[in-house]
């Protein structure tokens, strides 16, 4: 069966045109046809198919159209009536449309600007490698300024050096820190995107061949970069090993025994199990995944690269890591640009150049747009809250330049008194001499945040759209909400009389009052039976051996297995072990009660639900008549037959 729905939150286009006759008007001015009315609004056939989901692309069926128009038009009368009963501005909903328009709007930057921009950067980056050597001058994240400035400088001599003929190779015993007796700067191998950390990225693709970078920092320190050679990106290959470890003595006579055995014919992931030394990749045929320039040692994807991939496995080869027989699983390929595009595109969606955060987003948005800081303004705010000593932030009387600005990004301007507000709700509790500069770092990104959706408006025209619908999806939810599921706002009166009318259907069956028990083992279970037998409370079971699972139920009517036991079950006593569950399990009957009629509070959900249909019926019916709904069946006809 086809499923027909409203489009509530995300995909409506409203169209309202006033009619003044709506029981003879079959045509906008437009010439859109009038298929129903709410009130004094005109619903347009274009607006009814807008708001109509099949679930399929078939062509709807002039039936299925018919059924939805009256669900519709029901809910453009409950859009009117939430608007008449002010719920549009209930406060709680005007939170949740803000709640969602802050994070539908970060999600609206990703997909529409953001997901496009910085894939084009990641691509034009993805289709080359490149070669280049740097220096680096370790300094921790938490250096003094002077010791930063010492390596700033320290690499700024190191760098005209390089200008006037010297070399990265004979620089770096000099200039580069040492870790483990190793030099941290040097030779670096061929490799493309995704494969350094993003700052270090971040300048050497934007050198040209040859040139050097300025000093710049990473989470290691400090460098300079000089890029040395740029080629087009070598495409990955899938690869698999039988592998034999350097160091090993009999490594090579053990190599060339697997590489026998496979000439002989023996199953390659057999073999690998059997003699490779690389056993996390043994069991999936020596399998060890896509292989480029980056991530492994130059050398070591030279000689992959070098295999033809057309032969079954290699002879035996040796390189940094031991001895190796190769089988080219597969060859990255691409038939067309848009092949290599879209297996980029997932690449970069993977990555950490994109994220679907909002923090991600907010830095986008620092990069991509003008944002200031006016330090002055800032070290006069930081200079009274440090003279302030011990006061609470939140006690303080506001500071004499509030009006003047602090923070402006794009065409938004934030003030100190602004700040200091931000301050008082976020930190209030806090002294004044505790005062964290990072704080400010806080703010800005409160900031953007709370100019996001405005931010997003003005970009995307049809976010207004889309925030207004979701808004009339709330208010929708809250009237069917309030007026037909709530079991606050029924008519006890009604349920009371059907109650009375049915008093057999209204009743309870004979039940039975049982503890059922569960345990992994037969030796646990025992210990639950063994407890209840010496006159304890099933209830009080878990408590002492907690291995054991404690169910119970005295209103459940069961007759399939294994509640089937329950009828033949005396009160008092445990019945036939059983399997339940993958577990051991017993039952133990406490009593069985009688048939019975209910009262009212214990069918009232069975009532509830059974006038449920009724209420809603009514409701609507009085909705219907209260908005004039009405549906226009012929000019329907009509225009279905116009488009079709």
């Amino acid at each position: 069966m086809r499923i027909i729905g409203i489009t509530l939150l995300m995909s409506v286009a409203i169209f309202s045109c006033k009619s003044t006759n709506n029981t003879s008007t079959n045509n906008s001015s437009n010439g859109d046809i009038v298929i129903g009315s709410v009130g004094d609004q005109d619903i347009l056939y274009s607006e009814l198919m807008a708001n109509i989901s099949s679930g399929t692309t078939d062509t709807l069926k002039l039936s299925d159209i018919e059924d939805f128009l009256p669900t519709y038009l029901n809910y453009r009368a409950k859009i009117q009536f939430a608007e008449d009963q002010g719920i549009m501005a209930d406060p709680e909903l005007v939170s949740e449309l803000e709640l969602y328009g802050k994070q539908a709007s970060y999600s609206y930057w990703l997909e529409n600007r953001i997901k496009e921009t910085e894939f084009e950067k990641y691509y034009n980056r993805a289709s080359t490698e490149i070669k280049s050597e740097h220096l680096l001058i370790a300094v921790s994240p938490d250096a003094s300024p002077e010791d930063t400035l010492e390596a700033y400088n320290k690499l700024i001599e190191a760098r005209n050096k390089f200008l006037n003929g010297s070399t990265i190779e004979e620089l770096n015993p000099d200039y580069s820190s040492v870790q483990n007796g190793r030099s941290m700067g040097g030779d670096l191998p061929w490799f493309s995107i995704g494969t350094t950390v993003k700052e270090f990225e971040d300048v050497i693709y934007s050198l040209k061949i040859g040139e050097i970078s300025m000093p710049f920092r990473t989470q290691f320190g400090y460098h300079i970069v000089h890029l040395q050679d740029k080629r087009e990106r070598t495409l990955s290959r899938n690869v698999s090993h039988i592998f034999k470890r350097a160091g090993n003595p009999d490594a090579l006579e053990e190599i060339k025994k697997a590489y026998s055995s496979l000439n002989e014919g023996k199953n390659w992931t057999e073999v690998a199990i059997l003699l490779s030394d690389d056993q996390l990749s043994a069991g999936n045929g020596g399998n060890i995944g896509w292989i480029n320039y980056g991530r492994y040692n130059t050398a070591f994807v030279d000689s992959i690269m070098k295999i033809d991939p057309k032969i079954d496995f290699t002879e035996p080869i040796r390189t940094i890591y031991g001895y190796h027989i190769f089988k080219i699983d597969s060859v990255q390929t691409f038939s067309n640009d848009e092949e290599r595009k879209a297996s980029y595109m997932q690449e970069f969606l993977d990555s950490p150049n994109y994220k679907k955060s909002n923090s991600f987003v907010i830095d986008w948005f620092r990069k991509e747009f003008d944002e200031s800081i006016n330090k002055k303004s800032l070290n006069n705010l930081e200079d009274y809250l440090k003279t302030s000593d011990t006061l609470r932030i939140g006690n303080l009387s506001s500071p004499d330049n509030g009006s003047t600005n602090v923070y402006n990004f794009k065409k938004y301007s934030f003030s100190i008194q602004d700040y200091f507000t931000y301050l008082k709700d976020a930190h209030g509790q806090a002294s004044a001499n505790s005062y964290n500069k990072s704080w400010f770092n806080d703010f800005t990104t409160y900031a953007i945040d709370s100019k996001i959706i405005e931010m997003t408006m003005e970009q995307f025209p049809e976010f207004e759209t889309t925030l207004d619908n979701y808004k009339k999806g709330l208010a929708v939810y809250q009237v069917n909400d309030t007026y037909l599921w709530s079991a606050s706002t029924v008519d006890s009166t009604k349920l009371k009389e059907i109650y009375k009318e049915n008093p057999k259907k209204y009743s309870f069956p004979k039940r039975y009052y049982y503890h059922m028990l569960s345990a992994l083992t037969d030796t646990t279970l025992d210990k639950g039976i063994g407890f209840i037998d010496a006159g304890n409370s099933p209830d009080s079971v878990r408590t002492y051996f907690p291995k054991v699972a404690v169910n119970r139920d005295s209103t459940g009517v069961f007759t399939d297995s294994p509640y089937d036991r329950l009828e033949t079950m005396a009160p008092g006593t445990f019945s036939e072990r059983f399997e339940y569950r993958r577990r051991k399990a017993i039952f133990y009957l406490n009593e069985v009660l009688p048939a019975r009629k209910m009262t009212f509070d214990e069918s009232f959900n069975r009532l509830l639900a059974d006038y449920q249909p009724e209420r809603e019926q009514e409701w609507l019916n009085w909705l219907q008549k209260e908005y004039n709904v009405k549906t226009y069946p012929s000019n329907l006809r009509e225009a279905y037959n116009k488009n079709n």
